[in-house]
């Protein structure tokens, strides 16, 4: 039995699907059913609560010989996964599959980045077999940012000229899915990555393309982004990460592609235009409004 915590987000969730298609024998830790219809319509057990709960977690791991650990995002991450890791050493779960960040590192920009190597380190020394997925960013971060592009036809970022090879979250769960099962894990981290590593212009043409209607990138700083993504109703910290993954990006220091995605799953991953022409498709325009946008690459009409 294979054990993916995390479930509730969208690569939990789709970790837990690609596993269940594959014929693995999955069950999820979830907060509640409720929010998860599709693990539920199929049959997928569901463990219900927080894995913060030590009686949980150690019900939760019964008769299970794989977890896919997966970050609940919150400041005390470090703490928490470490408990989960010595939790499954004390259970003698026998793999840990875990997901961590690109680029992590003990000297990395982003807070996150630097926290998941302190747990890669801990997983490291934990008697176990392991594996570390590494993803590139992905593509649905864009939806923080969709009542802007919506309302406005703009895409607010600090990226510049920066391309980054972003993952579609679907392909990441596969990955994840794959490594689970694997007869033999890489030895090395795994660096998941779309097809194709794009700048914020390039995405804005494909989004026009599917939506139908210009789309527009607004260059900015990284104090105007951060105003931003705090009026979607991120926590203040996850949008610290993520504007300093922008930056970052602006640097060069996303623009790797690697083909772990189809060795590992046997199929490629999908590319940027797929993920907006699904994204159009999936949204009503009846009450947008209609508006013409234009103006000079980079500044704002």
């Amino acid at each position: 039995m294979i054990l993916v915590t995390g479930a509730l987000g969208r690569i939990g969730n789709a970790t837990a699907l690609a596993l269940h298609h594959r014929g693995a024998a999955v069950k999820a830790l979830v907060p509640s059913r409720s929010h998860v219809p599709a693990l539920a319509e199929l049959g997928v057990p569901l463990a219900e609560g927080d894995y913060d709960d030590g009686r949980l977690l150690s019900a939760a791991l019964e008769g299970v010989h794989t977890v896919v650990l997966l970050p609940r995002p919150s400041a005390d991450l470090v703490a928490v996964q470490e408990r989960v890791i010595d939790a499954c050493t004390t259970a003698g779960i026998r793999r840990i599959v875990k997901l961590s960040a690109t680029g992590a590192s003990a000297t990395a920009h982003s807070p996150a980045a630097r926290w998941h190597w302190r747990i890669e380190q801990h997983l490291h020394h934990a008697p176990l077999e392991s594996c570390v997925v590494r993803p590139m960013r992905q593509m649905q971060e864009l939806l923080h940012q969709l009542p802007l592009l919506l309302t406005s036809g703009i895409l607010v970022g600090c990226q510049g000229e920066g391309r980054v090879a972003e993952i579609d979250a679907r392909d990441l769960g596969a990955v994840l899915a794959a490594c689970a099962v694997a007869d033999t894990l890489p030895t090395e981290p795994v660096l998941a990555t779309g097809p194709v590593a794009l700048d914020r212009w390039a995405m804005c043409e494909l989004l026009s393309s599917a939506f139908g209607r210009p789309v527009r990138y607004a260059h900015c700083s990284a104090e105007e982004l951060e105003t931003t993504l705090l009026a979607s109703g991120l926590s203040p910290w996850h949008v610290h990460d993520l504007v300093t993954t922008e930056a970052s990006a602006a640097e060069g220091t996303f623009d790797h592609v690697t083909d772990a995605v189809e060795t590992l799953t046997g199929r490629p991953p999908r590319r940027f235009e797929q993920f907006a022409n699904e994204l159009a498709t999936a949204i009503s325009y009846t009450h947008a409004p209609e508006r013409t946008i234009t103006g000079a690459r980079g500044g704002v009409a």
